[in-house]
């Protein structure tokens, strides 16, 4: 006669505890693999985000300096541009009777023998121009005399762009000579002017109000920075008539 409600149990089977409850206990924790395999993604993520943070950077930088690079350029023409559009000429002796010029001279360095460098253009240009803003309480007029040139620097490595600035026109003082020089900038590699005596036909020799009797009808302005970018413009002369 069997006993009802009772249950039989193996040889060590008392106290044991159920299958699923000893598979939960070894699954809490991580393994050295599994703790290797994160450290590594989370390496590559570091990675991938850090490259994208310098690539913008470096972006960044890029368009500040063409950003600069541009400013320079377009101030650079505009001064010059100013200056060339109202050039003035006193051919006749008229008031004011002091000397004016316009004077542009196509200057080349570089170019050594044997050495393959091609000679490289950084003309310079002065004239009376009637750009000047007058002093308040002063002798000075809207004439003044302007010129641009080159100096190099002095270690040799390099030129440096200079602007002169006459304010006080005399008749003791010779044109190109007198004022106050200062320097522009370095970043210039090469300025080179071109002039029209119609409109149609251009030169790049040089202009010489004084020996030709008048000025250009036009001058075209080509710059390059130390990029190698190049920046041009065309200038009418408004006194060239």
């Amino acid at each position: 006669m069997s006993e009802q409600g009772s249950s039989v149990q193996g040889p060590g089977s008392r106290g044991a505890a159920p299958r699923s409850e000893s598979l939960d206990l070894r699954s809490k924790g991580f393994t050295l693999l599994e703790v290797l395999l994160a450290m590594a993604i989370l390496s590559l993520i570091m990675t991938v985000i850090y490259s994208s943070f310098a690539t913008a950077g470096k972006n960044v930088e890029q368009a500040e300096a063409i950003r600069d690079e541009t400013d320079l350029a377009r101030t650079l023409i505009a001064r010059l541009s100013a200056d060339i559009a109202n050039a003035y000429p006193n051919a006749s002796g008229n008031y004011p009777a002091v000397p004016t010029i316009f004077y542009g001279k196509k200057e080349e360095v570089g170019g050594d023998a044997g050495a393959g460098n091609e000679k490289i253009r950084r003309d310079s240009i002065s004239l009376t121009t009637l750009t000047n803003w007058r002093k308040p309480d002063s002798k000075e007029t809207e004439l003044w005399e302007v010129g641009y040139f080159f100096k190099e620097k002095p270690d040799g490595k390099g030129y440096v762009l200079f602007r002169r600035e006459k304010r006080e026109l005399s008749k003791d003082v010779r044109a190109l000579e007198g004022g106050v020089e200062y320097e522009i900038t370095d970043r210039v590699e090469s300025l080179q002017f071109t002039y029209s005596n119609n409109g149609s036909t251009w030169t790049d020799i040089g202009w010489d109000s004084n020996k030709l009797g008048k000025l250009p009808n036009a001058v075209e302005i080509t710059l390059f920075l130390d990029t190698g970018r190049m920046y041009s413009a065309r200038v009418d002369v408004g006194n060239s008539k």
